[in-house]
C-alpha cells in the first residue's frame, strides 16, 4: 500500500485538505441549523411532527411538512452524543467525503491527479458561501456518490452490481432532504442520454444489456423514494417548494449567482473555462455529460443554492475536457517516505482545526469575535446568533408574550427558549407572502408602529445591523415602548403597560 502513495496524489490530497479545513474555520450563521435541531428534538421525543409548531402568528395546527426528519434526527442524536462540536464536525467529514468523490470521478475521467484537485479546487471555491450546517449536508454525499458511479457505469469501469448503491442512497436521501429529486433527474438524464447514445451507435455506448441493467435500476430507485412518511405525497412537497416563487424571491441564496462576490466570480468564470475546454477538449464530452451539464447549469443559474450540484457534475467534466487522450501515467517525485510525511501533515492540519481543537489555538482577536459564545461550542457559529438575548427571554418569561423577531433569530429562538414562540422565521414557504411584507415593513421601520399594533405585538426582540429603521421607531416612541435589554447586536423592547 505504502508504495502506491505518490507525489502527484498530493495535488488532489492538499486541495482536501484546504478545503475540509475552510469548513471548519468558517462560522455557521443561524439562520437555518437552530429549528431543524429543534425539530430533531421533537422526531426523537414525539415522533415527526406534522404542524406549524414554532410560529404564534399562525394557526398552531397549520399543516407544514418536515421532510428532512431524517436529517434534523440526526443532528440532534450528534448533539447528544458529541454536543454541538459534533454536529460540525459530522458537516465537514460529509463535504470532504463528497468532495472526494468528485475527485475521484475527475480523476477516473482525466486520468490525472492534477487535473483532478484542480476540479474539487474550483468547485469548492464557488460552494464557499453555501456550506453552512443544515440538512442539505446529508444530500451531499448521496448525489456525488450518484455522480460518480453513474459516471463510472457508463464508463465500463463498474459492473450492473454496482448500481445497487443507487436504490439504497435513495432510501436515506428521499427521508433526509428534498433534494433526493435530483438523483431521480441524475438517473433519467442518463437513461436517456446513454440510450441515445445506443441509437446512434457512438463508440463507447453502453450495450442494452447493460441499459437495460440501468433501466431496471432507474425504475427501482424511484420506487425506494416511496418509503417515506409521506408516500407519494413527497414529489407534490417538493414541487410546491420550488414553485413558491415569491417567497423565494426573498432569500438570497434562491436568487442566481451574483457577480459582486467572490464565489459568484468563479462560478461564472468556471462556466467559461468549461464552455471554452468542452468546445477544443480532445477529449470530447459525451451526449449525457452535455445534457447533464446544460440541465444543472440552468438549475444553479436559476438560484445560488444549487451551484454546488452544477459544481460536482462539471468540474469532473472539465477535468477530463483538459485531459491529453489516453490516460497519463502517474508520477513518483521524491521518497515514498517523504510523500508520506506530507500527507500525514496535511491531515493533521484538516485535524487541528476541527472543533474542538480549534479554539485551543492562538487565532487573532477580529476572528474569535467573529463567533457567538454559543455554550458547549465555541468558534462554530457566527457572532449573528443572538445567545444572551435568548438567555435573556427565557429567563423572563410571558405566557402572554406576542414576540416580533428578526428572522434568523427566529430559528434560534426555536431551540433556546422551548417555550416561547416567534413572529417569523426561516421556514419562508410557511408563512403568507403578506406576512413577509409586513415584516418587512416593520423591519425597516416605515409601518412599524401600525402593523405592531395590528399584530397586537408585545416585545421585540430586533437585530441592530439588520433592523436599525425598527429600532430608531421604538426609541423615538418611549410612551408605548421601553428597552428591557440590549447587548452589542440586540435589543429587546416592550410594550409599555396602558
Amino acid at each position: 500500500m505504502i508504495r502506491r502513495l505518490h507525489f502527484d496524489h498530493l495535488w488532489l490530497l492538499a486541495v482536501l485538505a484546504l478545503f475540509g479545513s475552510f469548513i471548519a474555520l468558517v462560522p455557521t450563521s443561524p439562520h437555518d441549523f437552530w429549528w431543524h435541531l429543534r425539530a430533531g428534538q421533537i422526531v426523537a421525543t414525539e415522533g415527526i411532527p406534522h404542524t406549524n409548531r414554532f410560529a404564534w402568528t399562525l394557526p398552531a395546527d397549520m399543516p407544514y411538512v418536515y421532510a428532512t426528519w431524517l436529517g434534523e434526527w440526526l443532528f440532534y442524536m450528534i448533539t447528544l452524543i458529541a454536543g454541538l462540536p459534533g454536529v460540525a464536525i459530522a458537516r465537514n467529514v460529509m463535504g470532504l467525503v463528497a468532495f472526494g468523490l468528485v475527485g475521484l470521478d475527475a480523476r477516473l475521467r482525466s486520468g490525472s491527479w492534477r487535473l483532478a484537485a484542480l476540479a474539487v479546487l474550483l468547485a469548492g471555491l464557488m460552494t464557499i458561501n453555501n456550506l453552512p450546517i443544515r440538512t442539505q449536508n446529508w444530500a451531499w454525499i448521496p448525489f456525488a456518490g450518484f455522480a460518480c458511479l453513474l459516471a463510472a457505469y457508463a464508463a465500463g469501469r463498474v459492473g450492473s452490481l454496482a448500481l445497487l448503491a443507487l436504490p439504497a442512497l435513495m432510501a436515506f436521501w428521499v427521508n433526509a432532504h428534498g433534494t433526493f429529486v435530483l438523483g431521480l433527474v441524475l438517473i433519467a438524464l442518463y437513461v436517456f442520454g446513454e440510450t441515445l447514445r445506443r441509437l446512434l451507435n457512438q463508440a463507447g455506448a453502453l450495450s442494452w444489456q447493460r441499459l437495460v441493467a440501468l433501466y431496471v435500476i432507474a425504475a427501482v430507485t424511484l420506487a425506494i423514494c416511496m418509503l417515506n412518511p409521506l408516500g407519494t405525497q413527497i414529489f407534490g412537497y417538493v414541487v410546491k417548494l420550488v414553485a413558491d416563487q415569491p417567497s423565494q424571491m426573498l432569500v438570497v441564496e434562491w436568487q442566481a449567482p451574483s457577480m459582486d462576490n467572490f464565489p459568484g466570480k468563479i462560478f461564472y468564470g468556471a462556466v467559461l473555462a468549461l464552455l471554452a475546454a468542452l468546445a477544443l477538449a480532445r477529449r470530447r464530452a459525451s451526449i449525457t455529460d452535455v445534457l447533464i451539464i446544460c440541465a444543472f447549469l440552468w438549475l444553479a443559474l436559476d438560484g445560488q443554492r444549487s451551484v454546488v450540484w452544477f459544481a460536482m457534475l462539471a468540474m469532473p467534466v472539465l477535468a477530463q475536457a483538459l485531459a491529453a487522450p489516453g490516460d497519463a501515467p502517474v508520477r513518483e517525485a521524491g521518497p515514498v517516505v517523504v510523500n508520506w510525511l506530507i500527507a500525514l501533515m496535511l491531515t493533521a492540519l484538516v485535524v487541528m482545526v476541527q472543533p474542538p481543537f480549534k479554539q485551543q489555538w492562538p487565532w487573532p482577536a477580529a476572528y474569535v469575535r467573529a463567533f457567538a459564545d454559543v455554550p458547549g461550542a465555541p468558534m462554530i457559529f457566527d457572532s449573528t446568533t443572538p445567545v444572551a438575548a435568548a438567555e435573556w427571554l427565557r429567563v423572563h418569561p410571558d405566557s402572554q408574550e406576542r414576540l416580533f423577531n428578526e428572522m434568523s433569530y427566529g430559528s434560534y429562538l426555536i431551540w433556546a427558549v422551548p417555550d416561547g414562540h416567534v413572529f417569523i422565521d426561516t421556514r419562508v414557504e410557511l408563512f403568507p407572502f403578506k406576512q413577509w411584507q409586513d415584516y418587512i415593513a416593520i423591519s425597516d421601520g416605515s409601518k412599524a408602529s401600525q402593523l405592531l399594533d395590528q399584530y397586537g405585538v408585545t416585545r421585540v426582540l430586533l437585530s441592530k445591523s439588520a433592523q436599525s429603521g425598527l429600532q430608531r421607531v421604538l426609541d423615538a416612541d418611549p410612551t408605548h415602548w421601553r428597552l428591557e435589554y440590549q447587548d452589542t447586536k440586540s435589543a429587546i423592547y416592550r410594550r409599555a403597560a396602558k
